[in-house]
């Protein structure tokens, strides 16, 4: 098996004495070939051969078809440039061979031996031999090539590199025959030429930047150092440039050795040598030149660490280095919700460094290492771990988890009415996951406030109250007037805590007690009636008697009445009367009885007259207990005549008065119409009267499922209402109650469209899920169906207990329950620090909330180093480290010339400090003689100054003082101390 190629074609095969059987050109990879011999030949080998991948037929050679009467071949013609082994003639007999070769120079194209079949031909056909030739030679990079007329087998190409770059290889390459190809041996390439790194040269440098190798061509300065100090110059010497070039052998060199800096050590001074806490014992120069010594010593309480003596060298330089005055530190100090890395170790020698780290849930806040000084002090001051923000790693658990890495919360604390309660636990990303402990506020609460007869309070019944609710009782109002229930004891409680855990009642719920008045009611009697219940006379307070008329006779007012506190009946004795007929219709008018089918005594009706009519009588009648109307009913006379409809129009100048500008509510107007009028005391006028019309609707819309009250009816006038009702197993969609109004254009319509009756379906929805201290994340619905989803969140300050995904479960419920948002508690910060020589305002307080501050101050003599106010955060920690006291120190002259007594060299003066000054003989003091030391580190006034009298008027003046050589005046006096006095 081999991999399909499909650009591999095979070429046409043959078969001597036999021909092609089976298939077809062009032969593809995988094609087959069958054949078949001639008459009088026998095949030998397989008859079918496939075409493969290399473009050759196998897997077995071709077959051949041998002659049952063998043949000979006949001879073989020479080829040029070539030769076989049958060139001497003879017998080509079958099963001989013939073998082919080139020329020295040529390549054989065919089968290198054939064969002469039994059918007196020869198994292929004859080759060729062609001149083998090699392709042109590839550019050479960063070279040539020198390349020969003609490229046959035995032809030599040269190569060159350019300047900068050498042959790496043989410089020539060789047109040779290898197998049955021409190639060319060995290519060289052409690569660059560098150079070593420029060297180094003591007290000077060059201008490679790197230390890598330079290439051919690359030229390098050198220069000199700087001077060490004023007078002291490095010289070069030699050339200043070099540049690379090559040898003869191609090698990458510098053009010449590297140039050298020499000190002038003639002009070499060292640097006056100091060592704080220290002090010279040989005698002190003004300048120190080459192979001058220095002795030093400590001060007390310090040990020297290097050498005593010191030498000025020739690079003007002290060697060994100036030695160091220094002490031991203290144990450095411990930091709270931290450790220190010191290894146990007992002793802290100057240079050592202690490394600090904080606990899980903790930032270290300042420097991560304090270094011990040559003073004996730590530097900086130690790092403090401050309350690591925590970045939440999935959500909080309400039960403690079993981590080595939980950060307690020991400063939380609630706001008034609330008590602290469980905690949470919220993992926190880090190095090492750890877990932040965070504590829960519960509401203070008192129980339901008790219940009192006769009265009410205005808190819950049911529900436990918050801390800090007020009740406020009121009793009842009494049952009558002049009857009241009087409030004993305080009208207010409030819900208040004595520990800060329970709520309790400020103090117990008042009483409500009802006074009874001495009563007594008077007989009851009612005309036309009896009494059916009730006790005799005499009668008291509370006591009722039920009342019924006789037969034709009404009852008016209440059938039972009651005795009230204040000696009457309640309501009214009531009255028996008889009813009246309803009144009598006018004609051209109407009245306010409409419809109604029962009139009591006392009822009255109000007459109008239509439009053009005059109402003649009484405008009121009243129904009177004997059952008749008074007064009798009024009549309606026509006071105009109406006008033709040919004589509409109104002669000029003619009074018109409009009766009703508009139709009655129900009416629609049509147009307008005339009559004239006219009596004795107003004349002839005109009345314009509008024509109405009532206005009908259609008949309210059937709807499926369902009826409307108007079923039967057959006209329905505006205001008509008709209500909607459902069959049942349906509920009405849409305003049950629908009137006849009307449009813009006074048509009748109804007042909205009709509603639907839909079959009700099961109970399908949750109730609105509401969370206290907190809110939906979505739209609030006016109905959760089945499968809603709910987002919920907590408002600030509040943690969930529960999931803030919710879905409404088909059994109607929330799944997996509406969560609750508790009160997270709120961190305090722990007492600043008290610092020495200092103090702070916040000596006398407890507890340190978030939001309060606190101020520090130092004693006098002392400065403070730091922020003096600082806050506590809502994190429980301080806004800024504590600050510290530093002590205000005044430093004494460095020119002390003359001075005998007042001050003492390099001794520290502390703040307040006061020195009285003296001069030797033969100064005179300028200045106060007296100072003191303030707290900017400076003396007030200037201290005083001893000029030489010898001196005065001089610029600078030399002086043998005390054995030893002085000078004064200006600064650049000094340097006559380097001269030598003649």
């Amino acid at each position: 098996c081999e991999y399909y190629n499909r650009n591999s074609i095979c070429p046409e095969p043959t078969v001597p004495g036999g021909f092609r059987e089976k298939g077809s050109t062009p032969y593809r990879h995988g094609d087959s070939v069958t054949f078949t011999c001639k008459a009088n030949f026998t095949m030998k080998g397989n008859k079918s051969v496939w075409c493969q991948a290399n473009k050759t037929w196998g897997p077995t050679p071709l077959p051949t078809c041998e002659s049952d009467f063998p043949l000979e071949c006949p001879p073989l013609p020479t080829i040029p440039n070539g030769h076989h082994t049958g060139e001497a003639g003879g017998v080509f007999a079958p099963g001989l061979s013939v073998t082919y070769t080139c020329e020295p120079g040529y390549l054989l194209h065919g089968r290198k031996i054939i064969n002469c079949l039994s059918s007196g031909d020869w198994s292929a056909a004859t080759p060729t031999c062609e001149e083998a030739k090699c392709e042109s030679p590839k550019r050479l990079l960063n070279g040539q090539v020198e390349k020969p007329p003609s490229l046959r087998a035995g032809a030599t190409v040269n190569f060159s590199c350019n300047e900068g770059y050498r042959l790496q290889g043989p410089p020539s390459s060789q047109c040779v025959i290898a197998g049955q190809r021409a190639a060319w041996t060995r290519m060289p390439v052409c690569e660059r030429i560098f150079c070593p790194p420029p060297p180094s040269i003591f007290n000077g440098r060059h201008t490679s930047s790197s230390s890598a190798k330079l290439p051919y061509g690359s030229t390098v300065t050198y220069t000199c150092d700087p001077s060490p100090e004023d007078g002291v110059n490095f010289i070069l010497k030699g050339e200043n440039t070099i540049h690379c070039t090559t040898d003869s052998q191609k090698i990458g060199t510098w053009s010449g050795p590297a140039p050298r800096c020499e000190l002038s050590t003639s002009a070499v001074q060292c640097p006056h040598p100091q060592i704080p806490r220290g002090q010279m014992l040989s005698v002190q120069k003004d300048q120190y030149s080459y192979n001058d010594t220095v002795v030093f010593d400590c001060i007390s309480g310090f040990t020297l660490k290097g050498s005593r003596r010191i030498r000025c060298n020739a690079h003007g330089t002290w060697e060994p280095p100036a030695p160091v005055c220094e002490k031991e530190c203290q144990v450095p100090p411990k930091i709270l919700n931290g450790r220190k890395e010191d290894g146990h170790m007992v002793r802290f020698d100057p240079g050592t460094s202690i490394k600090y780290s904080c606990d899980p849930g903790y930032v270290l806040v300042g420097e991560e290492s304090i270094r011990c000084t040559s003073e004996g002090v730590w530097t900086p001051t130690a790092p403090q771990c401050k309350v690591a923000e925590c970045e939440p790693i999935g959500k909080q658990l309400f039960t403690k988890p079993q981590n080595p890495f939980i950060r307690p919360d020991v400063n939380s604390s609630c706001d008034k009415g609330y008590r602290l309660s469980e905690s949470v636990y919220q993992q926190c990303q880090g190095t090492i996951p750890w877990f932040m402990e965070i504590r829960l506020c519960k509401e203070i609460t008192c129980p339901p406030p008790p219940a009192i007869y006769n009265g009410k309070h205005t808190g819950s019944s049911s529900e436990d109250v918050p801390y800090g609710t007020t009740v406020t009782y009121t009793c009842n109002p009494g049952p009558e007037r002049g009857v009241e229930f009087s409030l004993i004891g305080k009208s207010t409680i409030r819900c208040i805590s004595d520990d800060q855990e329970r709520g309790t009642w400020s103090g117990p719920a008042p009483l409500c007690k009802l006074s009874l008045p001495p009563i007594q009611c008077s007989q009851a009697h009612v005309a036309n009636g009896y009494k059916i219940s009730g006790k005799e006379a005499p009668y008291f307070y509370n006591d009722s008697v039920t009342f019924k008329c006789n037969d034709g006779f009404t009852l008016k007012g209440s059938s039972q009445i009651r005795c009230k506190a204040n000696n009457t009946w309640d309501p009214e004795t009531p009255v028996c009367e008889k009813g009246c007929q309803p009144p009598s219709g006018l004609h051209h008018g109407q009245h306010t009885g409409g419809n109604t089918v029962l009139f009591v005594s006392g009822m009255t009706v109000h007459y109008t007259c239509d439009p053009g009519y005059l109402l003649v009588g009484n405008k009121s009648v009243h129904c009177m207990p004997s059952g008749n109307w008074s007064p009798s009913a009024p009549r309606c006379e026509e006071a105009c005549q109406p006008m033709r409809e040919d004589l509409q129009e109104l002669p000029v100048g003619s009074r018109v008065e409009l009766v009703n500008a508009s139709c009655q509510d129900g009416y629609q107007l049509t147009g307008h119409v005339y009559q004239k009028c006219q009596d004795a005391e107003n004349g002839v006028w005109f009345q314009k009267i509008p024509l109405c019309k009532v206005i009908h609707c259609q008949p309210p819309p059937a709807i499926d499922h369902g009826r409307h009250t108007g079923m039967a009816a057959e006209h329905f006038l505006y205001g008509n209402e008709v209500s909607y009702e459902c069959d049942q197993g349906f509920h009405l969609l849409g305003e049950k109650n629908v009137w006849c109004t009307s449009d813009s254009k006074g048509h009748g319509t109804w007042s909205g469209p009709p509603p639907q009756c839909l079959r009700s379906p099961p109970v399908t929805h949750c109730p609105n899920p509401e969370v206290k201290h907190g809110y939906k994340l979505n739209r609030t619905l006016s109905m959760y169906s089945h499968n809603d989803i709910v987002y919920i969140a907590c408002n600030p300050s509040f943690i969930m207990n529960g999931s803030h995904v919710i879905r409404c479960h088909t059994d109607n419920t929330w799944m997996p329950g509406v969560p609750i948002c508790i009160r997270r508690a709120f961190l305090r910060c722990q007492p600043p620090s008290k610092i020495p020589n200092g103090n702070h305002t916040g000596g006398n307080i407890a507890q340190f909330v978030p939001g309060m501050s606190v101020l520090y101050s130092c004693d006098p003599g002392y400065l403070l180093v730091g922020e003096a106010l600082l806050l506590c955060t809502h994190d429980g920690t301080w806004s800024q480290p504590a600050p510290y006291c530093r002590e205000v120190n005044c430093r004494p002259p460095e020119d002390m010339d003359g001075i005998q007594k007042g001050l003492e060299p390099r001794k520290m003066y502390q703040y307040g400090a006061i020195v009285t000054l003296e001069c030797e003989d033969g100064y005179t003091m300028e200045g106060s003689p007296q100072s003191q030391c303030q707290d900017d580190h400076q003396w007030n006034p200037p201290l005083a100054v001893c000029r030489s009298r010898k001196c005065k008027g001089l610029h600078c003046c030399l002086y043998l003082a005390h054995g030893e050589m002085r000078v004064t005046g200006l600064p650049q006096c000094r340097r006559l101390l380097g001269f030598q006095l003649t």
